[in-house]
């Protein structure tokens, strides 16, 4: 009873539960959460599951991705038990920063906790059909495996910790849609997108030149390989290029992330030349 780990058995609670939220994860997202970071997610029970955290460390960041209780267990306090869990378990792996991407409803929660917001994304969710002209640009060529050690330095500069796991773990799950430019023998920028089980994600997608141009042509390039289908993505808002590249694409919906810090901020870089972040659970 009360709080314990999440393993591989809650699984399909834990889906359950962003399905009644309306996030709708699935079995493999869950997993890839459990497999960045197997002791980090937590589920609190009485007689039934009530509620669920999910969490990431990076050297000393830590992210707590999904906080979710179910309907029967709301107005208890659960979901603040929880976050006490996160941050117990984070800090005790050493993490002196702790971002959250918030729902709105939950920002007077985390701020609670000591949580400032530092951000604001927008999490853009877009049709893609036979309207858009994938155009591939030459100045674009496939990212090979060892290209990852500078991607992972480019990403550590920008976020600001080490997250080379997770770029290893979303180059294996899709090469096929990672793209560089890369001029005199350094890479200007790069981009991640991969299938998922309603369409495509699309980030981490980085610009060191910040130009128009070279961002464009990273997601004209990775959207060339697509199919028809929905594309999810999240940027800054404060990043006006990438939200005007992301808009050539038919909007079904998008809304506003706030995020929030415990500690340093991350992402403390200039972040005009982050176009497109991993993902929300992610970091």
């Amino acid at each position: 009873m009360g709080m314990r780990t999440l393993g591989k058995e809650d699984i399909n609670f834990a889906v359950s539960l962003t399905v009644e939220e309306g996030w709708y994860y699935t079995p493999a997202e869950i997993e890839l959460m459990l497999e960045l970071d197997p002791e980090g997610s937590f589920v609190y029970e009485e007689e039934e599951p009530l509620g669920m955290a999910t969490c990431v460390t990076y050297g000393r960041t830590g992210v707590l991705g999904h906080l979710i209780v179910s309907k029967k267990g709301r107005g208890r306090k659960i979901g603040h038990a929880l976050v006490d869990a996160a941050i117990e378990y984070m800090e005790g792996k050493g993490a002196d920063s702790i971002l959250v991407n918030a729902t709105e409803e939950a920002v007077k929660l985390y701020q609670s906790h000591g949580f400032v917001l530092r951000d604001m994304t927008l999490c853009m969710h877009s049709r893609l059909d036979s309207t858009f002209h994938r155009t591939p640009s030459t100045d674009c060529v496939q990212l090979e495996k060892s290209d990852l050690p500078e991607v992972i330095d480019i990403d550590q500069r920008l976020f600001g910790d080490d997250r080379s796991r997770l770029i290893e773990l979303l180059y294996e799950e899709s090469p096929e849609g990672a793209f560089k430019i890369e001029r005199a023998g350094n890479i200007d920028g790069f981009i991640f997108g991969r299938p998922d089980h309603v369409g495509y994600n699309l980030g981490p997608w980085v610009c060191l030149t910040g130009d128009e141009r070279d961002a464009e042509a990273l997601f004209r390039t990775a959207v060339s390989t697509f199919d028809n289908g929905k594309i999810y993505m999240g940027a800054f808002t404060s990043n006006l290029t990438a939200l005007k590249i992301a808009d050539e694409l038919p909007p079904i919906n998008t809304w506003r992330i706030p995020m929030m810090t415990r500690g340093e901020r991350r992402y403390h870089a200039d972040t005009s030349k982050v176009f497109g972040i991993a993902a929300y659970e992610l970091g």
